[in-house]
């Protein structure tokens, strides 16, 4: 027995002379990868996985630990793998040890690649010609680091990009990634709409027919997609309708003294003549579809239907053929709608009558303390007899309104400081208790 033990350890001997620094007994502890594990988001930490080089023969019991300046982790291996549970956003230096040996350090940030999760805050963007847009993403760390992201364009004929800046070239799409990450963005190109700008003169009146079935169903896209980022169903997503309608649109809409609503609060039933009771842009045909009762039309945006009402100053003589559009409750009605509302289909406000957009709302009377109090918001609606309109921006001296009047020539916006509203405006309809929530809610568009 004492011959057997000792030409056991004569061989040991002899097999770790020759195979010198590889791991007969698992001295050295070489690092073979580490990399991210499993992700906790609810405690804010994250896992790592590092697994050491096969021994050749046996396993020994050995340590893992992640130190840096004011704590150490540690945990025991098992079978070449030791995992360690680490905070969130922070950069540690791992390392290997066992009653023999221990490894140099080894740090986390320069040895994981994918310490982090980059995801473009949006899926699709759509663009007007010669405009700029700055990319907005959302970074989780899991490893801290200085990182900066460097932003690729599949086509530099459509858009550029430096840093994070898209520069429109073209219309067209193009696919905006991001090194390291699966993430993409696409950018859509068009110029059936414009940068959102307040025009210094009136905007042309949109021509009759001016666009096919396709760009009336593109236009209806970004219009859903304005609102869907603002917040359908809060005052946001109404605002959303609103600017993109008097902003993004490059055609006035006519004013068109309304032939009548889809209630009985009018003299006619009527459906999309001067008021367009549905989501979507009316300026193709195929919207002619959706129109149920019809007096004079049907006839989309911009194409003549007749009208019988007697306002010979502005034009408007009975029985004559004018540009379909809106009235100015008929405007403001479309921006609820199209923002997730069913206010229905009402009037301007402040009569005795039934269905009245005064009563949307707490109807007050307008004077310097209202004013002056901060309580106006953007989305409520300004109101004298007889007219409504909705309050799209406020950059803190001036409200930007949007509204569609017969001297206006349509919808379309007005700039107004305190004083200038209150000469104008009677009453301020204030929707809180409509809405009921603000979303993704911002005064000014810019």
């Amino acid at each position: 027995m004492r011959k057997i033990i000792i030409i056991i350890c004569i061989l040991e001997i002899i097999i770790l002379g020759t195979l010198a620094g590889v791991y007969f007994f698992d001295y050295n502890l070489e690092v073979q990868k580490i990399e991210l594990g499993n992700i906790d988001y609810e405690n804010n930490t994250f896992e790592v996985i590092i697994t050491k080089k096969q021994p050749i023969l046996f396993n020994h019991k050995f340590n893992c630990e992640a130190i840096d300046d004011s704590n150490i982790i540690s945990s025991t291996g098992k079978d070449n793998v030791c995992k360690l549970v680490i905070p969130m956003n922070s950069n540690y230096n791992i390392k290997l040890n066992n009653k023999f040996h221990k490894t140099s350090l080894y740090n986390l940030e320069k040895n994981i690649d994918n310490g982090y999760i980059f995801v473009f805050d949006k899926n699709v963007v759509y663009l007007a010609l010669n405009q700029e847009y700055k990319i907005s993403y959302d970074v989780i760390n899991f490893i801290k680091t200085n990182r900066e992201f460097k932003f690729n364009t599949s086509d530099e004929n459509i858009v550029k990009v430096e840093n994070d800046v898209l520069t429109v070239i073209n219309k067209g799409e193009a696919i905006i990634s991001v090194d390291g990450s699966d993430s993409t963005l696409k950018v859509i190109v068009t110029d059936l709409i414009t940068t959102p700008i307040v025009r210094e003169s009136r905007k042309e009146v949109v021509p009759c027919n001016k666009y096919s079935d396709e760009d009336n169903a593109l236009m209806d896209t970004i219009l859903k997609n304005d609102v869907d980022e603002a917040g359908r169903g809060t005052r946001a997503g109404a605002v959303a309708a609103a600017r993109f309608l008097t902003l993004k649109f490059p055609y006035r809409i006519p004013y068109f003294y309304e032939n009548g609503r889809l209630n009985d609060s009018g003299v006619n039933i009527a459906d999309g003549e001067g008021r367009y009771y549905h989501e979507g842009l009316y300026l193709s045909s195929s919207k002619l579809d959706s129109i149920s009762a019809s007096f004079s039309g049907p006839a989309i945006w911009g194409c003549p239907l007749r009208n019988w009402e007697d306002d010979k100053y502005f034009g408007y003589y009975p029985g004559s053929l004018v540009p379909n559009g809106l009235d100015c409750s008929g405007f403001v009605s479309w921006a609820l709608v199209n923002g997730g509302f069913d206010p229905g289909d009402i009037g301007a406000g402040e009569t005795p009558d039934a269905y009245q957009m005064t009563d949307l709302g707490e109807f007050v009377k307008l004077d310097e303390n209202v004013i002056n109090s901060g309580v106006i918001k953007v989305g409520d609606l300004f109101n004298y007899w007889g007219h409504i309109s909705i309050i799209i921006g406020y950059d803190g001296v001036n409200y930007y309104v949007a509204e569609s009047l017969p001297n206006f020539g349509g919808v379309d916006v007005r700039i107004y400081n305190a004083d200038e509203a209150l000469d104008m405006f009677r009453y301020v309809v204030l929707m809180d208790d409509f809405y009921k929530e603000d979303g993704n809610y911002t005064e000014f568009w810019k």
